[in-house]
């Protein structure tokens, strides 16, 4: 009985792992050709749009840019209620960023969300090296029974599964021209070491403690560190963070804990300047302007409004911003699939087309609990 239980069990995991597209090694051209002959998606054309600082700024990375926009790494914050398009808009904001600079993608991975699956054909994944991981997929429909996965089963998912060491060890091995899924190292391996080589970047020891990062702190803080080290240590070419849900790591309510969680958000904050300088953008999403701490709204200089909830219409709705050029809601009116884009001085309305997974699956990743 158990042989058929067994059986059963991997019958039903093969039958799930049958969904996904098959990854794809190499491609003719580039990623990016491939992803958007799959999607049907067509070239990028800045003509298309009215307003050159508004959405080819954003994602035209230049050191020498037109006249009116800016050079170095760009930004956004792109807030909408769950269902609003807003996974559907990572994807295709990925495609953008590898057709128009060929740049090191990465997607900050997270243990209860898998929106980038989309992409899996052409994602190197990043897992800490010595930590066992559990790969789970977990259906749409609860009704459905979860399915277990050995790490070395998602070379049926992705392109490639490499371990990594280190904040700086993972960013000299990131490709150019490629999207790059990591999972944090919850022992926090390399990180103290990061920030005690910055001289400049000096903050309060979290109680009873003597170092900033600890193994004790939760997995997400690795990203502070993982900044710091790009930034500080390079290398330098043209890098995308893929922040999903800011307010997981940089909540508004973070505060001088036992983790340090409102030191690590000031270390942030001081390391976005010199991160445009050397080529690092950060795309952030939340489900509304409140979820991620103030102080690194201040330094977002794009905002995307998503459809079905109103666009601001005067700057005191927008931390970080001295003035607002919509006078009247328009977003609530949208349509999935369109979003407003605005900074300061300018506005324009974008639109793209579905991207879905191929599995009615998510894939869920996490240290084993010990």
């Amino acid at each position: 009985m158990s042989t058929i239980q067994h059986m059963t069990r991997e019958e039903t995991k093969q039958e799930v792992l049958d969904e996904f597209r098959d990854p794809i090694s190499l491609t003719r051209w580039s990623d990016s050709r491939s992803m958007r002959e799959e999607f049907g998606m067509g070239a990028w054309d800045r003509e298309v749009f009215n307003w050159p600082s508004v959405i080819p700024n954003c994602l035209e990375h230049s050191w020498d840019s037109p006249s009116n926009e800016v050079d170095g790494g760009t930004d956004w914050l792109a807030r909408g209620k769950p269902g609003t398009g807003k996974s559907t808009l990572a994807n295709y904001l990925v495609v953008r960023l590898l057709e128009i600079n060929n740049e090191k993608v990465v997607w900050r991975g997270s243990s209860s969300r898998s929106e980038w699956l989309p992409l899996a054909p052409w994602t190197t994944l990043y897992l800490p090296a010595g930590v066992n991981m559990s790969v789970r997929l977990e259906p749409k429909d609860p009704t459905n029974d979860p399915v277990d996965i050995d790490v070395d089963e998602l070379a049926e998912i992705v392109r490639e599964v490499r371990r990594y060491s280190d904040p700086r060890e993972l960013n000299q091995t990131l490709d150019e021209g490629s999207l790059h899924v990591v999972y944090p190292d919850p022992r926090m391996r390399g990180c103290q070491e990061v920030y005690e080589q910055s001289p400049e970047k000096q903050y309060d020891t979290p109680p009873k403690r003597e170092t900033l990062f600890s193994e004790e702190d939760p997995a997400n803080h690795w990203w502070f560190a993982w900044f710091l080290a790009r930034v500080e240590h390079g290398p330098h070419h043209w890098t995308s963070l893929i922040f999903d849900e800011i307010g997981d790591v940089c909540p508004q309510s973070a505060s001088k804990d036992t983790f340090g969680t409102y030191q690590k958000v000031e270390l942030l904050k001081d390391t976005w300047v010199d991160a445009r300088k050397f080529g690092l953008s950060t795309f952030a999403f939340a489900h509304s302007e409140t979820d991620g701490h103030q102080m690194i709204r201040r330094k977002l200089r794009w905002r995307v409004q998503m459809p079905e909830t109103a666009n601001p219409t005067k700057a005191s709705d927008v931390v970080g911003f001295e003035s607002i050029r919509m006078k009247h809601d328009m977003t609530s009116r949208y349509d999935v699939g369109e979003a407003l884009m605005y900074t300061e001085s300018s506005f324009e309305s974008f639109e793209w087309d579905d991207m879905p997974s191929p599995s009615s699956y998510k894939l869920k990743i996490a240290p084993e609990v010990r």
